[in-house]
């Protein structure tokens, strides 16, 4: 070594000199060379999970909500909020088809009625049905705002629905005439 403990020799001072520029500008460059030093020496020939591929369906990051939803996937179950959710959307979706369903019915009926004894009680039961949907437009209302209620923050809430929007959607009008 050197003829003192103070300093090191000029080749300890060269490699320590380079170590500390490269510290300093270039933490890149040094971790790839460190890396790639490990490589060639073998340190990585015998890691665990070698030849298999990597899990990237696990976020470190999720924090408790990880291992509910890793299990709650694993057994197909879905959350409580997606479910009612689901529910929601499909008893919307069943309302929407019922009144389209129900509207070209009553439009070729009326189109076509014999007289205007037929076209009165065409009238009377389209109001009635107006009832009805502005009824189970209310009850879905009520399913919606218990949704929004439960959805997590992040989820988009339902809108609620308006029965001259929905009969907007179908092109019928809210009265026969």
């Amino acid at each position: 070594m050197a003829e003192s403990n103070d300093k090191p020799s000029t080749e300890e001072g060269d490699n320590l000199n380079e170590h500390r520029r490269r510290m300093r500008f270039q933490w890149q460059d040094l971790m790839e060379d460190l890396i790639e030093d490990g490589r060639r020496r073998g340190l990585f020939e015998d890691l665990p999970g070698k030849g298999r591929p990597l899990d990237l369906e696990r976020n470190i990051y999720e924090g408790s909500q990880a291992l509910a939803n890793q299990i709650m996937k694993a057994n197909d179950i879905k959350p409580a909020w997606l479910v009612h959710r689901l529910g929601v959307v499909e008893a919307i979706e069943a309302l929407r088809e019922e009144m389209a369903r129900t509207w070209e019915r009553y439009r070729a009926n009326f189109a076509y009625a014999p007289g205007e004894s037929h076209r009165q009680a065409l009238n009377l039961g389209w109001d009635d049905v107006m009832r009805s949907w502005q009824a189970k437009v209310d009850k879905l209302n009520k399913e919606v705002d218990l949704y929004n209620l439960r959805r997590p923050p992040g989820q988009t809430e339902l809108y609620k629905l308006r029965l001259d929007d929905e009969l907007k959607r179908i092109e019928a009008p809210r009265y026969l005439m």
